[in-house]
């Protein structure tokens, strides 16, 4: 009795301190808890850790140890919740922690005697150049360098759906061993860049019955094309049947007409009017077993089982450990290498601990993952912090102190009210990375509806530099090209414009260039009020109803501007139509080209400059076998261009500025490397590389270079981009009279 008298006493005495426990020691006992789950999801090889639902775990973890009153509470919920899934894992205080005993990891059993450990080629959790494995594991697979997954897919035209939300949904059901079976929706925009993805990356399909799943999203308002369908990754089986398209019109969802919808319609053995395919996959039309009409489609995997000892030559070795602070004086020690057999890993877990775990895991989790829950806006800071710290390849370049951020968005996830503001804390957490392929995406944040108006960043002002058209316009609806913006919806314009900057990741000029793209959002249907300074010096105000917009665009490809001399647009001219061109190139005087968007898959054009092969290697995945980032090896990448017949001897001037990102900079390295051209204008974006993408819970993802791109030469190019030979600065002067300054200069260089 006077045992349990104290015991009561001891959690009465803890629910006390629990409950006066301030938000600080909230946000440090968080930190704590987020650093040891990311040594041990991404670092810690053990069976147990590698089959948990991380998500899961975090969403219940975060619960338990939120509230620790002391020290030494937090480190017992700590070794509670990790000692199941990762029982040579030790929590302890940083004062007590010795020199691992590494007899512990040494089994009697003859059968562990296979070294398992991670190696991560990049960030990356499903097919693509990004992988990770722990090594000595069996796994499916055809071929390891172009398995994909088994995906069946549709296109449609974007224009209905422009500014519009969507939702799909298909009937599915899964037998999955070590894959997952998804559905996906996306937006393709103009220049190759993706809009609007969702894949379920969040939530992937692993019951074996039947049941409609749904996605819904935003087209963006420049989208050209939707894209969906379901795919199966991994090892196992997939069935879908039934999908539906819809789109909101006034707040009520109507029915898009699917060709096909119910795989019906069978030709040479596949569904009609859908795409298939991917090596290591099968497909087959069943008849049985169906949810719906006479038949339905299931995906296989055609699955070759092979031991993948290892990806790359680095790894670590048995008896590499790694002790690392956690805050409030505890310190974490995890094992890099443990034994194991074909399935298990030593030293095994307490099965019925495991068991235990599992089970309060499952019965804490909500309904649905949704982002008005703050654990699950918890959840998703302590994800992505992690992956940034262990994987993110430039923190060193842009000097991010990313170990600041972690207390911080936590601290700021707790005074988040709504999905605007959570969207907006996972772009400012995410603008410290300085990359301008860094996206969030997902979530209800609908404020993404404009006017068919845009501006430019010119002389330290917003100026109005486009107008396609005005419709339903009141007030002064003489707005020009070169009026100056003062003021948005009330608020000075500029004030607007860093806002935006704020929660934009990327170099400056990457930054206006998002700001500027953003500069008149609001919700569909909101009024936009607009004052601005015409050239007469009148102050004047304009409203419009924010609604889809798209712009007529610049289709000008190749066009002849006098004898001898052509404008060449690099973002809209397909290859095929620059080598009709060849001849006339070839005794050209001089070559004008644009490359102040994106390339039109045109990157051969620079063999035609070339004067030798080029065997530079300037991109760098990251090899990591180790938390932190330490230790890192690369193995580094090229195009390896050569010379093309006919060589180009005329002047060639390249157009550039902070729009050009990603591919647009391969292009322009080569330029810049070989001096193949004259360069004109502003610094490109300074945002090179594959891109990865992190899947967060409530339907939000981020993305981000995976992997580190350098200039050709070896010098930085995230965050600076490559410089231009000559400087251009607009003017507001020559906005106003519609002039293109960037193509003046050219000309005045030519002459």
């Amino acid at each position: 009795m006077k045992h349990l008298y104290l015991t009561a006493i001891a959690l009465l005495i803890s629910v006390q301190l629990n409950a006066q426990v301030s938000k600080e020691q909230k946000v440090a006992n968080l930190s704590a808890f987020s650093k040891v789950y990311g040594y041990v999801r991404y670092f810690h090889p053990s069976e147990e850790a590698s089959n948990i639902n991380w998500e899961q775990f975090l969403y219940y973890g975060a619960k338990e140890v939120e509230n620790a009153g002391s020290t030494e509470v937090l480190k017992e919920k700590l070794n509670s919740l990790f000692n199941p899934i990762a029982p040579s894992v030790l929590i302890t205080a940083a004062t007590d922690a010795k020199s691992f005993d590494i007899k512990s990891l040494k089994p009697t059993n003859p059968a562990f005697n296979q070294q398992i450990t991670w190696q991560h080629y990049g960030y990356g959790t499903g097919p693509g150049l990004y992988r990770s494995i722990r090594t000595n594991r069996v796994f499916g697979k055809t071929d390891m360098n172009t398995r994909g997954f088994g995906n069946v897919s549709r296109f449609l035209d974007a224009k209905p759906f422009q500014g519009k939300r969507i939702r799909l949904s298909a009937n599915i059901k899964a037998e999955v061993s070590t894959g997952q079976a998804q559905m996906w929706l996306r937006a393709d925009r103009p220049d190759n860049v993706m809009g609007f993805f969702n894949n379920m990356d969040e939530r992937p399909i692993k019951s074996d019955k039947w049941a409609v799943y749904e996605t819904i999203g935003l087209v963006d308002q420049d989208a050209k094309g939707i894209a969906f369908g379901a795919f199966l990754s991994g090892m196992g089986k997939m069935w879908v049947d039934d999908f539906k398209l819809a789109v909101e019109e006034d707040g009520k969802w109507v029915s898009v007409p699917l060709k096909n919808s119910s795989f019906e319609e069978i030709e040479k053995d596949q569904p009609k009017d859908w795409i298939l395919g991917s090596p290591g996959y099968n497909y087959a039309m069943i008849k049985t077993d169906i949810p719906e009409g006479k038949s339905a489609l299931q995906i296989s995997d055609n699955t070759v089982y092979k031991l993948e000892k290892q990806i790359f030559e680095s790894k670590e070795k048995f008896g590499a450990v790694v002790n690392k602070s956690i805050g409030n004086g505890l310190s974490v020690t995890v094992p890099l290498v443990l034994m194991g057999d074909e399935k298990r890993t030593f030293p095994m877990a307490d099965s019925l601990k495991l068991a235990a775990l599992k089970a309060k895991i499952a019965q804490s989790q909500p309904a649905k993952a949704n982002d008005e829950d703050p654990y699950v806006r918890l959840s998703g800071i302590m994800i992505a912090w992690n992956v940034f710290q262990h994987f993110y390849p430039y923190h060193q370049e842009v000097k991010s102190d990313w170990s600041t951020q972690l207390p911080i968005a936590l601290s700021a996830s707790y005074d988040v009210k709504t999905p605007e503001q959570y969207f907006e804390l996972l772009g400012r957490m995410t603008e410290k990375l300085k990359d301008g392929h860094v996206y969030v995406a997902g979530g209800n944040y609908l404020n993404s509806y404009s006017v068919p108006v845009a501006a430019k960043f010119v002389e330290g002002k917003l100026v109005i530099s486009k107008i396609d058209s005005l419709p339903a316009a009141q007030g002064d609806v003489t707005l020009k090209a070169g009026d100056i913006i003062s003021s948005i919806d009330g608020r000075p314009a500029m004030e607007r414009f860093e806002k935006v900057r704020s929660v934009t990741s990327g170099s400056d000029q990457w930054k206006d260039v998002r700001a500027l793209s953003q500069l008149f959002n609001g919700t569909k249907g909101s009024e936009l009020k607009l004052n601005y300074l015409s050239a007469t010096g009148e102050d004047k105000m304009i409203s419009m109803k924010r609604g889809a917009t798209s712009y007529s665009p610049d289709t000008t490809t190749i066009k002849k501007l006098k004898d001898g001399v052509y404008y060449l647009n690099i973002g809209n001219t397909e290859m095929a139509a620059i080598k009709a061109r060849l001849p006339e190139f070839e005794s050209a005087k001089a070559i004008i080209c644009d490359l102040r968007g994106y390339p039109r898959n045109n990157n051969e054009f620079i063999n035609y400059l070339l004067t030798s092969k080029d065997n530079n290697k300037w991109m760098f995945v990251p090899q990591l076998t180790r938390p932190d980032y330490e230790g890192v090896k690369y193995e580094g990448l090229g195009w390896s261009m050569k010379p093309a017949k006919p060589h180009l001897n005329a002047k060639i001037i390249f157009l550039t500025a902070g729009g050009a990102v990603s591919y647009a900079e391969s292009y322009m390295g080569f330029i810049k490397q070989y001096k193949l051209a004259t360069i004109v204008g502003q610094p490109t974006a300074g945002a090179n590389g594959n891109v990865t993408s992190i899947a967060l819970p409530g339907g939000y993802s981020i993305r981000f270079t995976g992997m580190n791109v350098k200039q050709q030469d070896g010098s930085q190019l995230q965050g600076i981009g490559i410089q231009p030979d000559v400087l251009v600065k607009e003017t507001i002067k020559g906005v106003a009279e519609g002039r293109d300054e960037f193509m003046e200069k050219a000309l005045e260089l030519i002459k």
